[in-house]
């Protein structure tokens, strides 16, 4: 039989229900895994007719009776109303943290091999009564990890780990420590070897400040925390060099040259990352006890139910999920 991919279903207000569709909409995703979405199926069904999908799909009891060919639906309690399409409500945000967290306990408990969690808002789980920022804190807490994950972003063209996440950018200096570099670096060293398979992965980590901080005179940071921090692990034995100018680092950066690159902050990492991924990014939670990816992109509810939302992020989330898993396995 096909392993169990369990599926969040995201905000219901959003993109996501559809994206799940379209996902495995005449897919040959099919034939890799048994997807199981965690969440009320009326959001389904309603896009489904929508959207003109053909996707059969059917509510099951466990995770077991899922079938090949067919998406499958663990029933989550929810109101679903079409008219709050496009806009975060205390609703969609109790569905979203229902459905984590039911899909969390099903990998955990071996059910499935992998959560593929689709995208939730910030604004919505706050209003249900959430104290999380986002997928990442929540499922650390769910686990236990604390702060042992880290945020890997990965395409065919780089990985990118962050230092810092969901923070203002007014608050990412204090927390450039260098005992939070230097776990960020293990966590990613070890994921590129657990969960990518590759062995002796090369890092690169880049600076916080302008131009690498001119020797101090725009920042302490480097000479006084990176470069410590990459000593430091260097020493133990990881291939990891920096810190390097953010401003330059990526106009001559090749998948060739850095399997990983640790960036201090959310948009330093990503916009780069996002813009070379054309729309085909993947979000790895890695140090999880379980294996969780995402799509790289948010709700969308600018265009939610106008039937334009592009599935591929989705899509490579799950061929991630499946693939990680097996690089566990082994």
């Amino acid at each position: 039989m096909l392993p169990i991919i369990a599926i969040s279903i995201g905000d219901v207000n959003g993109i996501s229900p559809e994206i799940i569709l379209k996902s495995f909409d005449r897919s040959e995703l099919f034939e890799f895994c048994r997807p199981v979405v965690y969440g009320p199926s009326v959001p389904l069904e309603y896009y489904r007719q929508l959207l003109g999908v053909a996707v059969e799909i059917s509510e099951i009891a466990h995770p077991a009776d899922a079938v090949e060919g067919v998406l499958s639906i663990m029933p989550i309690p929810g109101t679903f109303d079409p008219t709050d399409i496009g806009r975060p409500t205390a609703e969609s945000g109790r569905i979203s943290i229902a459905a984590i967290e039911a899909g969390f306990a099903a990998v955990k408990s071996g059910a499935a091999s992998a959560l593929v969690t689709a995208p939730i808002s910030k604004e919505a789980i706050a209003l249900a009564g959430s104290p999380f920022r986002g997928h990442t804190d929540m499922l650390a807490a769910l686990s236990g990890s604390g702060e042992e994950v880290l945020m890997i972003l990965s395409s065919n063209t780089m990985n990118v780990g962050l230092v810092t996440i969901h923070v203002p950018l007014a608050e990412v200096t204090p927390l450039i420590t260098r005992e939070r570099v230097e776990r960020t670096i293990r966590l990613g060293h070890r994921s590129m070897d657990l969960d990518f398979g590759i062995e002796d992965p090369k890092i690169a980590v880049l600076a916080l400040n302008p131009h690498g901080g001119d020797g101090g005179l725009m920042g302490g940071e480097e000479q006084a925390v990176l470069a410590p921090a990459i000593a430091a692990m260097q020493a133990d034995g990881i291939d990891v060099e920096g810190p390097f100018p953010a401003d330059g680092f990526f106009s001559a950066h090749s998948k060739q040259m850095y399997d990983l690159i640790i960036a201090m902050y959310h948009d330093q990492g990503l916009i780069p990352f996002k813009l070379q991924a054309k729309g085909r990014g993947v979000n790895v939670s890695a140090g999880l006890p379980i294996v969780r990816t995402s799509p790289d992109h948010g709700t969308a509810y600018n265009i939610a139910s106008h039937g334009i939302a592009s599935a591929e992020s989705m899509k490579e989330a799950v061929y991630y999920a499946r693939t990680i898993a097996l690089n566990r396995l082994q």
